[in-house]
């Protein structure tokens, strides 16, 4: 399954657990996040990895990008930061995150036990 916005960034049930994953590469997205968040330059893991093209470290962001907005419908915030519609959007783009970071941490201690 490709996610329609981002073509490169696939869900195959037999690939890599099901992860989202590089063009069905077995690069789950998280890896390729945590190497450009560790200060690894596109260049350097290219270098490691020749199969990654520029795009999808793109198409990484993304879609990392778009599971941190708040799920459902993006609804314009008021900026009266004191507003209850303010405040509500606030949380639900804040317990998105969280259950992201989550989601990352727990395949990231999957893969890497202490």
């Amino acid at each position: 399954m490709n996610f329609p916005a981002i073509p490169r960034i696939t869900i195959h049930p037999a690939i890599c657990e099901g992860q989202p994953t590089v063009r069905g590469l077995r690069y789950p997205v998280w890896q390729v996040l945590e190497w450009l968040a560790s200060g690894l330059t596109i260049d350097e893991i290219q270098a490691k990895h020749p199969a990654l093209e520029p795009e999808d470290f793109r198409a990484c962001l993304a879609f990392a990008a778009g599971r941190l907005k708040p799920l459902g419908h993006v609804v314009e915030a008021p900026q009266d930061e004191k507003s209850e519609q303010w405040l509500l959007g606030r949380q639900g783009q804040w317990l998105a995150e969280q259950e992201f970071l989550k989601q990352l941490w727990e395949r990231n201690s999957v893969n890497n036990p202490a």
